[in-house]
């Protein structure tokens, strides 16, 4: 009776090795744009080889996510966020069932801007440890705005500000929607906020820029927009609206050497956003058509825009655009007045 009794007992610790070696492997990871930018907030799913998901995050502060518990083998992680490209990368454990260890593997997901996206608001990178409250009131705002309910949205959002008066990211978030609605001066209150809390983020003073650039002051615009390019020079939007508020500045000088100053560092701006958006973002070539129109130079105007319609055949404009190329191609057409601008195309 004795002997029988000890068989269970026996099995049971003869199982334990086994249970100790079972694997919790980790997955860490960072969501970056191509210019190094780490993205916050963007969706992280992660997927069996063949694509069924079996977990899901958001990237935190610092554009990281974590997976746990994890078994040896190969997996996909899907990464999404509005105004980039959907990005696919795998992992793999390699690790046997029968070691008795776990493995921690580290990725790196690098995320494309759409061309449509590269001139929208900017993410933002500042790390701030939130308090849990804030941090799922602001989670609850940011997919409230992404189901356009705005209101929802927003009140949500001042309810992670009311739990933690310093959260960067949810003063951010109400600023973008408040400009978006319209209300310019309570968003400047929230980039304001934000400048308080961490001066040195590109996109508050991008945010600025854009707000002024609505307002037609052009000259608190570009220096806006100057700043943003001081503190991240690989921000495509920052040089391109430098570069249209430079424009604007320009056609309305009275001084022949402000135009014309103004007009090469546009020129030279507008350039600078053509090479980082890696030769994609169409609207280059109409505010270059603008600069060379201003010239004189028609010639060089019309190919601008004929370059535009064949990047962007289907554009809204594109009526406009070709009555202008017409014009221009007209040697009998007189060039603008010194005190004229071109027409918007």
């Amino acid at each position: 009776m004795l002997v029988r009794s000890l068989f269970p007992t026996i099995a049971v610790l003869l199982l334990l090795p086994a249970a100790a070696s079972a694997q919790v492997n980790t997955l860490r990871g960072k969501v970056r744009s191509p210019n190094g930018t780490t993205v916050n907030n963007a969706i992280v799913e992660l997927r069996l080889a063949g694509g069924a998901m079996i977990a899901q995050t958001v990237s935190r502060n610092d554009g990281d996510f974590v997976f746990g518990n994890l078994e040896s083998g190969e997996y996909e992680v899907l990464v999404t966020v509005a105004g980039y490209e959907p990005a696919l990368q795998m992992a793999r454990f390699n690790n046997s069932d029968r070691m008795n260890f776990a493995e921690v593997v580290n990725i790196e997901v690098i995320i494309r801007p759409r061309v449509e996206a590269l001139l929208g608001p900017p993410g933002t990178s500042f790390s701030q440890d939130v308090p849990k409250p804030a941090r799922a009131s602001y989670e609850k705002g940011i997919a409230k705005l992404r189901e356009n309910k705005s209101d929802e949205g927003m009140a949500m959002l001042r309810e992670a500000i009311a739990t933690f008066n310093d959260y960067f990211d949810a003063h951010f978030a109400l600023g973008i929607e408040l400009f978006h609605r319209g209300k310019n001066n309570e968003a400047l209150e929230e980039f304001e906020r934000t400048r308080q809390i961490n001066e040195r983020q590109d996109s508050v003073y991008f945010m600025f820029g854009l707000v002024m650039l609505k307002e037609q002051k052009y000259a608190l615009a570009q220096r806006a927009f100057r700043e943003a390019s001081s503190i991240n020079a690989n921000r495509v939007g920052s040089h391109f609206y430098r570069g249209q508020a430079l424009v604007e500045l320009a056609l309305r000088a009275s001084d022949e050497g402000d135009l014309r100053a103004d007009l090469i560092e546009a020129e030279k701006e507008l350039n600078r956003a053509w090479e980082l958006s890696d030769k994609r973002l169409a609207s280059v070539y109409l505010q270059r058509a603008r600069i060379y129109e201003r010239r004189g130079d028609k010639q060089a105007a019309a190919r601008e825009l004929e370059s535009y319609l064949k990047a962007e055949p289907e554009a809204k404009n594109a009526a406009a655009i070709r009555t202008a190329i017409t014009r221009l191609r007209d040697p009998n057409k007189p060039g603008p007045a010194a005190d004229k601008k071109p027409p918007e195309y």
